[in-house]
């Protein structure tokens, strides 16, 4: 008898042994934050300069401006005069003259942190310029504050694709509010579908270099390829979810097409898909 129990709890603790490390791992993996989900979803422009000023050094996503009333500040400016987006409508800045221009920036930097002096403000107030419906920009800082549920989008405007010569680089930020405890239980998605009523996420010039050449040679395959799908069992559908790991996702889709590695941030390419990961986990899929 004694045998059979010391049996058993060697079999016990051989198994205790094995799912340990898998529960601790668990629950010492740190939390991927909201900003650092929104983030992965837009990748930021990356500034610099030359000989002759502000320079991008690498592009970001392009994204297409939906609403007027977004003001524009030149790039050496300090402050940005930021438009507020709040249950659907975009409430520009005051900009009636350089002083109040001034005092809505003062507020906006006290708001987000260290304001520099009236005297610096006023220095740099040079022109402002608004941004157009329809106008590309490059996202250069996301900032996300649950204590007051704001995410704030700071962007720069995207000129070789404004085809503006000499470049300016004018910036703004829109400040987007939501409702008190929106953020403690909103999902990126959400958030996401909340910026897209300002900024789209602009994928034109891909489809107009993709489009044309093909069109014909679509129309040509489609009907063998509708007949022989006709004959093939349907498959099963691949599941990828919010949190998976890199190796499921591979074990699921296959190897990536192409892998984009930002650091804590990764993006595997497929045909018709791409998965971002924040530290390797799934926080996005397109």
């Amino acid at each position: 008898m004694r045998p059979r129990i010391n049996l058993s709890l060697q079999v016990a603790a051989g198994i205790l042994a094995l799912i340990a490390p898998c529960f601790l791992a668990a629950q010492g993996a740190p939390a991927v934050s909201l900003e650092e989900q929104l983030s992965a979803q837009y990748t930021l422009v990356k500034m610099g300069s030359d000989s002759s000023g502000p320079a991008v050094v690498e592009p970001g996503t392009i994204l297409a401006i939906q609403k007027g009333g977004i003001l524009g500040v030149p790039y050496g400016n300090m402050n940005m005069l930021p438009a507020k987006y709040q249950d659907g409508t975009l409430h520009p800045p005051a900009t009636a003259t350089s002083n109040s221009a001034t005092s809505m920036g003062s507020k906006v930097c006290g708001l987000f942190g260290k304001c520099n002096s009236t005297k610096e403000q006023v220095g740099k107030q040079t022109t402002t310029r608004l941004f157009q419906v329809g106008e590309k920009v490059y996202p250069s800082k996301i900032e996300v504050h649950p204590d007051k549920d704001i995410v704030a989008l700071s962007v720069i405007a995207c000129d070789s694709c404004n085809n503006v010569n000499p470049p300016t680089y004018y910036k703004s930020q829109v400040v987007f509010q939501f409702a008190k405890g929106y953020l403690a239980k909103a999902s990126p998605p959400q958030i996401e579908d909340v910026i897209a009523q300002v900024f789209t996420i602009d994928d034109s010039s891909g489809n107009q270099q993709n489009g044309g050449g093909s069109a014909q040679g679509n129309q040509d395959a489609q009907g063998g390829q509708a007949a022989q799908a006709a004959n093939e069992p349907p498959k099963q559908p691949e599941t990828i979810q919010m949190g998976q790991t890199m190796d499921e996702v591979s074990a699921s889709l296959g190897q990536p097409e192409k892998i984009v590695n930002l650091g804590p941030k990764q993006i595997y390419v497929y045909k018709d898909l791409k998965v971002t990961f924040v530290r390797g986990k799934v926080v996005d899929v397109q």
